[in-house]
């Protein structure tokens, strides 16, 4: 949808502001669910770097819904690649401190499991954000 002149009305049961991760899964579902909306963002397009970067198993499981879980997992660092906190004086340099996280520790694994049928998985937002604004669009969402 293009808007040719700025005063121009347009009435819609949804308007989302916002073409972020959360206004454009609010979008891509909505659409699934044939309700009609406009996606509305100051930039041209989706992010142009990486930004945000863990993504959390509640919002894969909301990926699982929408269809578009495989893609992120396919775009995404592999989930073992995100074992490590680790501090140190610098990336060549001393190292502090390691930890575990995101599930990966050995005693914390079955927590993790037992608790979703998704991963958390590591996906730059600049990377994810295309593949849900393609998939809402595919599903008959309208962006500006």
């Amino acid at each position: 949808m293009k808007l040719q002149n700025t005063s121009e009305i347009i009435e819609v049961p949804v308007l989302i502001v916002g073409g972020g991760p959360s206004g454009l899964t609010a979008s891509l579902l909505l659409s699934r669910y044939g309700i009609r909306n406009l996606l509305i963002n100051k930039y041209r397009w989706t992010a142009n770097s990486p930004r945000a970067h863990i993504t959390n198993q509640r919002t894969m499981e909301v990926f699982r819904d929408a269809g578009v879980e495989s893609q992120v997992v396919a775009a995404a660092s592999p989930h073992e690649l995100m074992a490590n906190n680790v501090w140190a004086t610098s990336f060549s340099g001393q190292e502090f401190g390691r930890l575990l996280t995101w599930g990966n520790a050995i005693e914390r694994k079955s927590d993790y499991e037992l608790a979703s049928p998704s991963a958390m998985c590591n996906i730059p937002q600049h990377l994810m954000e295309p593949i849900l604004a393609n998939e809402a669009l595919r599903a008959g969402s309208e962006m500006v």
